[in-house]
């Protein structure tokens, strides 16, 4: 069974991509889940091809994940051409997403011919984003005006749903929301009671990593390291507490790292990522190895 997602919007793929994982590991109680990015770790047409057909002995069925792996090489299209009716009637499940098909006319029309679903993920418009930042923010208990929401929209930028999370996540902790942002100074925002650190009891599933990223880049006097917080292993292990899943938090520190311009620590996040997808019963170790690296 195939299901394709294709479209730039990073964000709502990736949820796209969760909710599969979490719908596939609740029906299923013997299964693999095997993930693929084509932007890190892009599979050869060989290992592309033993993938489509491999069998597993260990789990009955197979949750397989590709991210943007054709433009790594022609032949993995003329690979998937072969297998369309293969792959239209496996018992495994197999999610492609796609950011850009402007050079891959034919592979909307492939999909559309042998996938179970397709779904575009649109970048949101100004109007789609008010409502999502409205409903993100009654979800987390905070309260913004539509100047106030306006603002943060204005702010955000390219990427706006990532931004937006992280600004709420700041809100949420006392921050003000932004540079212009309203939200801190008016008389009617209301924010959770800020803490040093959220009881695991305070978040709901789902929740974001975004707040434990910016907590373990919050300077200590004398104590900073690689630009790290040596509070960083204990937010680390305090996401894990409440159920946020180590891959969604691996992407936020990679984005975040990035940003900082952190070219040694962007290319170890790189790494362990690849590790973690290849071995996800033990990414939790993998990221843990990761965090000490950095601290080293």
């Amino acid at each position: 069974m195939i299901y394709f997602l294709y479209g730039e919007n990073s964000y709502q793929a990736l949820r796209k991509i969760r909710e599969f994982k979490s719908a596939f590991s609740k029906k299923s109680a013997d299964f693999l889940i095997e993930e693929f990015d084509g932007e890190f770790s892009a599979p050869g047409p060989a290992e592309f091809h033993s993938v489509l057909g491999q069998i597993n002995f260990f789990s009955k069925i197979r949750l397989v994940i590709f991210r943007n792996i054709l433009e790594s090489n022609p032949k993995i299209f003329e690979i998937l051409k072969e297998s369309g009716v293969f792959l239209k009637n496996s018992n495994d499940i197999f999610v492609f997403w796609e950011k850009d098909l402007t050079k891959h006319k034919e592979v909307l029309s492939f999909f559309k011919k042998f996938a179970e679903k397709t779904q575009e993920v649109k970048t949101l418009g100004p109007k789609e984003l008010d409502a999502w930042l409205s409903k993100k923010a009654q979800s987390s208990e905070i309260q913004l005006s539509k100047e106030e929401r306006e603002v943060m929209i204005e702010e955000a930028g390219e990427g706006a749903e990532w931004a937006l999370e992280n600004e709420l996540e700041k809100v949420a902790l006392g921050a003000p929301a932004g540079k212009k942002s309203l939200a801190s100074s008016k008389s009617d925002f209301k924010s959770p009671k800020k803490s040093d650190f959220f009881p695991a009891s305070d978040f709901k599933e789902g929740a974001s990593p975004f707040s434990f990223i910016e907590k373990m880049f919050t300077p200590t006097p004398n104590l900073l390291v690689w630009g790290f917080s040596p509070r960083a292993l204990l937010a680390l292990k305090e996401m894990s507490l409440i159920g946020i899943e180590p891959q969604k938090f691996i992407y936020a520190f990679l984005w975040k790292l990035k940003q900082k311009k952190m070219a040694d620590a962007y290319l170890k996040g790189i790494l362990a990522e690849s590790q973690m997808r290849r071995d996800p019963k033990n990414s939790e170790e993998h990221l843990e190895r990761f965090i000490f690296s950095l601290k080293a």
